[in-house]
């Protein structure tokens, strides 16, 4: 028979598990012992249909299985304690335990924390912080390299393009330096080539070899 998943609910746990619902009720009162820690002459099961839900059935056959009482997938069987010397939550109840605190300085001087680790293999925040890559210094622009100055610029592998310098400056972008921003005469490229400074006309753009 296919395997069945339901929670087991006690006192002092609470977990799923996926057991043969042909299985007895003394054989789960036996797997329950080490689960629950209760003894099997201790335990008394009820079947119910979630968590809040009324007592469907008590499981008080021993002989029967869990099938013979209706458990389904993602039923709950409670597990009460009738141990008349029981403490509840003697499982749970962690106050009168000796807890192991350590100040921040005792933790900071210990060499097997999560800390030394971090420290000892540069990691998270002990990191290196990598040096901010530096520009190249700029480079020596000629005199006559100024705002309104007719230039040409030679792209590589291209054709030359005359254009009119809007900008000489530093400029904080790519590797930095110097950068001169081009109004080329024809509204194409990049103008990302060499420049040279002269008396050159404005192209007239409307002498095309097309219109001829």
């Amino acid at each position: 028979m296919p395997l069945t998943s339901f929670f087991i609910s006690s006192p002092d746990t609470h977990s799923e598990r996926r057991l043969d619902a042909d299985l007895t009720v003394a054989a789960l009162k036996d797997k329950l012992v080490p689960i629950t820690g209760i003894a099997q002459q201790w335990q008394a099961l009820s079947l119910h249909a979630s968590d809040d839900g009324p007592v469907l059935a008590a499981l008080v056959d021993d002989g029967a299985t869990l099938a013979s009482y209706g458990l389904r997938e993602f039923y709950v069987v409670k597990v009460a304690n009738t141990d008349p010397n029981a403490r509840p939550g003697e499982y749970t109840d962690t106050t009168g335990v000796d807890k192991f605190e350590l100040t921040p300085a005792e933790y900071e001087a210990r060499n097997d924390t999560v800390l030394s680790h971090l420290k000892a293999h540069k990691l998270g925040r002990f990191a290196d912080v990598p040096e901010p890559l530096a520009h190249a210094p700029p480079a020596a622009v000629p005199a006559n390299l100024v705002p309104g100055a007719r230039v040409e610029i030679a792209p590589e592998g291209g054709l030359a393009k005359r254009g009119t310098v809007r900008f000489v400056g530093s400029a904080d972008i790519g590797k930095g330096g110097v950068w001169v921003g081009v109004e080329l005469d024809e509204p194409t490229g990049k103008g990302d080539g060499a420049v040279t400074v002269g008396d050159f006309p404005e192209e007239d753009l409307l002498a095309s070899d097309d219109e001829i």
